[in-house]
């Protein structure tokens, strides 16, 4: 069966302290070191981008901000809120990463049950509570990124992973990498170890999350979540992990894994 109901308590606590987790680094890191796997940002402008990043979900929340229909166009409006930030400031953007996570906490929880849906980069639309795996997603895999630039060890908790994907997951038939995608049929089923089941339909380039029963994969994919996360999000190379034992397909047609993810547009 699909995966269980997403948790947002569990999702905002994971967030809060994960946030922590890269603040502390941050501020006892080198600001000036580029960030290999963005190398267009320093240390000091990756956390920067998180500091743009989260009050989006706070304004989707109340469902204004900024938000693009072309995932194309993600890139340039990150540069732009990023410009005029003082990225010498990490004590500045620190408190207003506390305070903006607070108040996203206090508006989440407030909702309920009764969650706004809002149009998400890339034309989808997703519930505030269940948008907020995807900023985990930001916070974990740019800490993931922050932490290679500064030589510091980063754990991912499987159970992370888990609130990431269920994030991701309405939002991911807007993030189809056109070449990648055009034409395809393929069902996938990826299991997430110790997790959650997650279900990709593609018929002719169109995706489908989670369709209902009966549900007849092409390939199964049994992942190590932190293994998953960092192949799909284009951190690491998925051939480690395959000759490692972390990601492995078996069904009708295994070889559609090695493409997986190359349907998509990078997160």
């Amino acid at each position: 069966m699909p995966t269980m109901t997403f948790d947002r308590t569990a999702a905002l606590t994971a967030i809060d302290e994960t946030a922590a987790r890269v603040i502390a680094m941050v501020e006892a890191g080198d600001l000036g070191v580029r960030v290999p796997a963005t190398p267009q940002w320093t240390v000091a402008e990756a956390f920067g981008h998180l500091a743009t990043v989260a009050p989006r979900y706070l304004q989707g929340a109340h469902q204004e901000g900024e938000w693009v229909d072309s995932v194309g166009m993600l890139a340039e409006l990150n540069a732009r809120q990023l410009a005029p930030l003082a990225t010498t400031d990490i004590a500045g953007m620190a408190t207003g990463l506390r305070r903006c996570l607070a108040e996203l906490r206090e508006v989440i929880l407030g909702f309920g049950e009764q969650q706004p849906v809002y149009k998400f980069h890339g034309g989808e639309k997703i519930p505030a509570d269940v948008a907020v795996g995807i900023l985990l997603g930001e916070f974990i895999v740019h800490g993931h990124d922050i932490a290679g630039a500064l030589g510091r060890d980063w754990p991912i908790e499987p159970a992370h992973v888990e609130l990431i994907i269920q994030g991701v997951t309405p939002i991911l038939p807007g993030w189809l990498e056109p070449d990648g995608a055009r034409g395809h049929t393929g069902r996938y089923e990826i299991r997430l170890r110790g997790q959650g089941v997650h279900r990709f339909a593609f018929t002719n380039g169109r995706l489908t999350m989670n369709p209902p029963e009966p549900f007849r994969p092409d390939v199964v994919i049994s992942a190590d979540p932190a293994a998953f996360l960092l192949v799909v999000y284009k951190r690491i190379s998925q051939w480690p992990a395959i000759l490692t034992g972390k990601l492995f397909a078996y069904g009708r047609r295994p070889w559609l894994a090695f493409t997986f993810g190359s349907r998509f547009h990078q997160p």
